[in-house]
């Protein structure tokens, strides 16, 4: 086990964990244990019908056949929100439970399993600054997802994504620590985080031991780098590796030092590209490296954000599909 503090990280765990990446290279790529894929994208536009326009069983039966088709057995579904200049939530629990209940138990006839996040935007909490959500109404949000969870066989539930942008970094740190036994009392399958490996935060979440007790260490990576000139993105694969086998280092110190074996990335996406989106093209050559960067380190798995020929996805473009098809159906 590493013996380092957070604050000192980087440098150290970097070369200590050197031979781990070596070893996972020696013996080939794997087959990761979580092969997963996000659902839907509707975070950002969060409106009343929303469910029923992307969750119905037209559009449901047609994204699980692609999901099963490039080899997935995992699914990240999330319970969407809005925020208010109060600190309160916008959103529709009824019509959430009924689109979602029907789209988990698809996908469960299907032979998939479910990663369950509620999730509140968080562009205007983190981005502009507009307001600060309200701890007590997320905890009870957050209750009320987790008896769902519980209630329709979900297999992994995390309470909330990305919570120490939304809240500060300290308050979520003590957040965390709060809410997981209360999850607990009403939810038996696996509890896990889903939180940020950037500036800074994920220090601050360990310095109030925020992942102790957990059943698995799930971090987003979108990755970025700040440039000599002042700007920020990604500008080629390389500085795309290079982010994604850094942060790979984070959990996998996380997780030897909360004795913690289950290990991934919550999400996985390439939406600071060159000053923009990337082609599905590109999208595809990024995904595929980061899977072998992923299985050498022996990290549990990851879930990748926009992959399906879908509207919400990637248009009709099928071309991170049969990259996935094409890794994932081979080594199962």
């Amino acid at each position: 086990m590493i013996q380092t503090s957070a604050r000192t990280f980087s440098f150290c765990a970097a070369i200590a964990l050197f031979s781990l990446f070596a070893v996972g290279a020696a013996n080939g790529n794997g087959t990761l244990e979580i092969r997963g894929l996000t659902w839907r994208t509707i975070a950002y536009y969060y409106h009343p019908g929303i469910y029923k326009e992307i969750y119905n069983p037209w559009s449901n039966e047609r994204l699980l056949e692609k999901a099963a088709e490039v080899g997935g057995n995992w699914l990240s579904v999330r319970a969407f929100y809005d925020g208010t200049e109060d600190g309160g939530l916008v959103g529709n629990d009824e019509e959430a439970q009924e689109a979602l209940r029907e789209a988990i138990a698809a996908a469960h006839a299907r032979g998939f399993k479910i990663f369950l996040s509620p999730y509140v935007d968080s562009h205007d909490y983190w981005v502009l600054k507009r307001w600060t959500l309200d701890g007590e109404v997320w905890t009870q949000t957050v209750l009320f997802w987790a008896r769902f969870a519980q209630g329709n066989d979900v297999e992994m539930f995390s309470p909330g994504v990305e919570m120490s942008l939304i809240f500060d970094a300290e308050t979520a740190g003590e957040w965390l620590r709060q809410i997981l036994p209360q999850i607990r009392a009403v939810y038996e399958g696996q509890i896990v985080t889903a939180e940020h490996p950037y500036i800074d935060r994920w220090e601050i979440l360990d310095q109030h031991r925020a992942f102790e007790g957990y059943d698995g260490i799930g971090m987003t990576i979108f990755p970025w780098k700040r440039y000599a000139d002042g700007t920020h993105g990604i500008r080629s694969l390389e500085d795309f590796v290079a982010d994604v086998r850094e942060r790979s280092w984070i959990i996998h110190f996380l997780g030897d030092k909360y004795g913690i074996e289950c290990r991934f990335v919550a999400t996985l996406g390439m939406d600071f590209w060159q000053g923009g989106e990337p082609d599905p093209i590109a999208r595809a050559q990024g995904y595929g490296l980061a899977l072998d960067v992923l299985a050498q380190a022996g990290l549990s798995g990851v879930f990748f954000h926009l992959w399906a020929s879908e509207p919400d996805h990637l248009g009709d473009s099928t071309v991170v599909e049969e990259m996935l098809q094409s890794r994932w159906r081979a080594n199962k």
